[in-house]
């Protein structure tokens, strides 16, 4: 008989986040596994955020959009409207100039970070709390995954009300994270008793990569034994490389996703400023203010370009027409925490991969897979002779990377399921 997993999951398609994605992806292959998942997750993505691809779930799969009030939601979306006016959604006509209503919304963000506990999302933890503690009865496991974080501190209370297992899933580390060492000492401190009394509680801890996980049984020897990683995946079968594109144009490289905070193009920037009009990088997302002025600086204003943010299946038929796809740098220690999702999503389009990483685990999987090149940050010699093409062509071994699919990651969590339970497999 199978078991019966309730899924809290805030972020969850057709929100665009790329963790709300590791949410449907396990929900997808987890009942072929012998698990019936119930997503609990918000009501409606606000503007700019909801992606209308195919999100369709096996008929076994139970969606509970209720996390936030009905109330709240429609309030917030109204709010989230009157900010964002059609027109900020537009291009500009200098791609590399950001609206100064964009650039003070982010400070106002911050501040906000710096001075609320986990998050501000933490608004919807009492009605969250009230659909954990009507929908868990009806399960044998409660699973979390954070951001936000609050919703390990709402499922610590559920797990130990109704008595179920739990296992928590934290897709970035909690308190050993840029943003966390940004706050308030005592918004620090109330975070940091709550990470402790999580990792104590909860029956497994699932994390995303296996730096993460060493350091984490290293911080909490106690529990070394139930932290465990489980990646982030693809889904579906990996497009097949193809040829080069032939020669006549500069090459297309793509870099999905936000450039913000630590996270830096620089190298790539330097690289293209010493091959004028050999490469074109298309940024689908956010670029941080540092890097479109270092971008205008360097001469690369027509080569550098801001675009909207895709639809998930737009966004994978971008990246399989790219001659390159583009991993962001961090050149820092916290680099080693961090396993940018995109590189999966990268990894299933079938296209070179050009990652500029401090990460260890990020280059162990691209040279394990032969998908691409890596490139030690700040090394503009070597990211120039990747655009020159002197770097050799990686040979890519298709069996490494569907490691890293949905399914093997689903299967790998689905293992865990049965451990805390005492259930068997299958």
């Amino acid at each position: 008989m199978p078991g019966r997993v309730l899924m809290a999951s805030w972020l969850f398609p057709p929100h665009s986040s790329i963790g709300a994605k590791r949410a449907w992806r396990f929900a997808r292959h987890l009942p072929a596994l012998g698990w019936l998942p119930t997503v609990l997750s918000r009501r409606v993505p606000p503007p700019g955020s909801f992606d209308a691809s195919d999100w369709t779930l096996p008929p076994e799969v139970t969606l509970s959009p209720t996390y936030d009030a009905a109330w709240m939601s429609l309030l917030a979306d109204r709010g989230a409207r009157a900010v964002v006016r059609p027109s900020s959604q537009q291009a500009s006509a200098d791609a590399l100039q950001r609206p100064l209503s964009a650039r003070l919304q982010e400070r106002w963000d911050r501040f906000l970070d710096a001075v609320v506990p986990m998050e501000t999302a933490i608004i919807h933890a009492p009605h969250a709390s009230r659909e954990l503690d009507r929908l868990l009865p009806s399960h044998d496991l409660l699973w979390t995954t954070s951001y936000p974080y609050h919703t390990h501190a709402i499922g610590l209370s559920a797990a130990r009300r109704h008595r179920r297992p739990w296992v928590a899933d934290l897709r970035d580390p909690w308190t050993p994270n840029w943003v966390h060492r940004r706050k308030f000492a005592p918004v620090r401190s109330i975070e940091a008793r709550y990470e402790r009394a999580v990792f104590e509680a909860a029956d497994a801890i699932v994390v995303t990569t296996e730096t993460l996980a060493s350091m984490e049984r290293e911080r909490f020897p106690q529990w070394a034994g139930k932290i465990h990683c489980v990646h982030n995946a693809f889904d579906g079968e990996p497009s097949p490389p193809r040829p080069a594109s032939p020669g006549g144009g500069p090459l297309r490289w793509v870099h999905f996703g936000n450039v913000y905070g630590p996270w830096s193009l620089e190298t790539v920037f330097r690289a293209m400023a010493r091959r004028p009009g050999r490469v074109v990088l298309d940024n689908h997302g956010k670029l941080s203010d540092r890097d479109r002025d270092l971008a205008a600086s360097l001469g690369l204003r027509d080569a550098v370009r801001v675009m909207p943010t895709l639809p998930f299946e737009e966004g994978m038929a971008r990246l399989r027409a790219a001659d390159a796809l583009v991993l962001a740098a961090w050149n820092h220690p916290d680099a080693g925490l961090y396993l940018q999702g995109k590189l999966y999503d990268y990894l299933s389009a079938g296209r070179p991969i050009v990652a500029e990483s401090a990460q260890r685990e990020v280059g162990d999987i691209v040279r394990r897979t032969g998908a691409g090149h890596v490139i030690a940050p700040g090394d503009v010699a070597a990211m120039t002779a990747v655009i020159d093409g002197t770097s050799g062509e990686p040979a890519r071994d298709e069996s490494a990377v569907r490691y890293f699919s949905a399914a093997e990651a689903s299967a790998r969590l689905a293992a865990i399921f049965d451990s805390v339970t005492g259930r068997k497999a299958g």
